[in-house]
């Protein structure tokens, strides 16, 4: 007597591959999305708690000294960050390594002024746009970015490419376009001219000699 053999057929059982196949591409995709959300949440909390300790410092009125702020030792001298993963930036300096992208600043003022650049460092138009979405004209008192008598250039906020600088927030006239509100337009434009060659820089401005 014959038996009859009970198996899978090839083309079920590569019905069945592409079918995991598929479902592996979906979750490996939703994970990658997820793990950059999180970074992405993790780098804008660190950039927020720094300005917020740089706004602590300047209210103790700490002198001109404090604001000769140059790179990574500086930042972690004055507590404006915790740890630091110390890497060169694209302006030769320091800068300390966040999930995601490369912080640096440079301060310099006197008893009259100061002006201070902080930025970050990105390889990728995707980082720039999630980044720079996160509301950051908000985060720094009005004060940061203009001058009560509109002498000074007061602050602004652009995207700075091998080419070009993009501005996305420039409320005061300083020879540009006024911009008193951030888009995602503006945004989105700015940042697409980011690559993984030459990369892009988020600069936040504030305060300039009157």
């Amino acid at each position: 007597m014959k038996k009859n053999e009970t198996g899978r057929s090839m083309v079920e059982m590569l019905g069945v591959l592409a079918i995991v196949g598929v479902l592996s591409a979906g979750a490996l995709k939703g994970y990658s999305a997820a793990m950059f959300k999180y970074k992405m949440n993790q780098t804008i909390d660190a950039f927020n708690s720094f300005l917020q300790r740089f706004m602590e410092l300047e209210e103790k009125n700490l002198g001109p000294n404090f604001f000769e702020i140059i790179g990574a030792d500086d930042m972690l001298q004055y507590g404006l960050i915790d740890q630091c993963i110390k890497e060169t930036d694209s302006y030769g300096r320091t800068g300390c390594r966040l999930p995601i992208g490369l912080l640096s600043s440079y301060c310099e003022g006197n008893q009259k002024y100061i002006r201070c650049s902080f930025s970050m460092d990105f390889t990728d138009s995707k980082s720039c746009i999630a980044f720079a979405s996160a509301g950051w004209e908000n985060a720094a008192p009005v004060e940061w970015w203009t001058y009560p008598d509109d002498t000074g250039s007061g602050g602004y906020i652009y995207i700075l490419t091998e080419n070009d600088s993009y501005y996305i927030y420039n409320p005061n006239n300083t020879g540009y376009d006024i911009i008193t509100q951030t888009t995602m337009q503006s945004i989105t434009e700015a940042c697409s001219h980011c690559n993984e060659e030459g990369g892009c820089s988020y600069m936040l401005v504030v305060r300039s000699e009157p």
